[in-house]
């Protein structure tokens, strides 16, 4: 994982990088491996209620949805790798955060990359919610 010169990706005592690559590793050892419930409870539990995303494709996807999906989904792709890169904050005020960072993805289909942007709510115990997250498909970061 690396991270933009333009901020060290931390928010009080938030490691926000770090956060990025728990929630990512929660998603691919879900999708990756036939790994226990928790896992995806885990996942579920680092996002907002209200949370949504536009996938690559320009789908809103709310999380009830996203997370029914997902439940149908485990081990669906096994051995998957998910590699966080250039992540940068974008904007940071009280207990919200803007990010964007390089999700590449890589399993025995192939590779894929996605600059994603996403709202974080740091609550004051340092829990981290996402809210909402927009991905875009891109070719290899360089």
């Amino acid at each position: 994982m690396t991270e933009s010169s333009r901020s060290p990706g931390r928010t009080g005592e938030l490691d926000i990088a770090a956060e990025i690559e728990r929630v990512h590793d929660l998603l691919a050892t879900w999708l990756g491996s036939a790994a226990s419930p928790r896992v995806l409870d885990g996942f579920a539990a680092a996002h907002d209620e209200d949370f949504s995303m536009v996938t690559a494709a320009g789908t809103v996807v709310r999380k009830r949805d996203l997370l029914s999906g997902l439940h149908r989904a485990r081990n669906s792709r096994p051995g998957l790798v998910i590699e966080i890169s250039e992540v940068e904050t974008l904007r940071s005020d009280g207990d919200t955060t803007v990010v964007r960072f390089v999700e590449s993805q890589r399993d025995a289909a192939g590779q894929d990359h996605r600059r994603t942007t996403a709202v974080l709510h740091v609550e004051p115990d340092l829990t981290c919610r996402w809210v909402a997250v927009q991905e875009t498909a891109v070719a290899e970061p360089e």
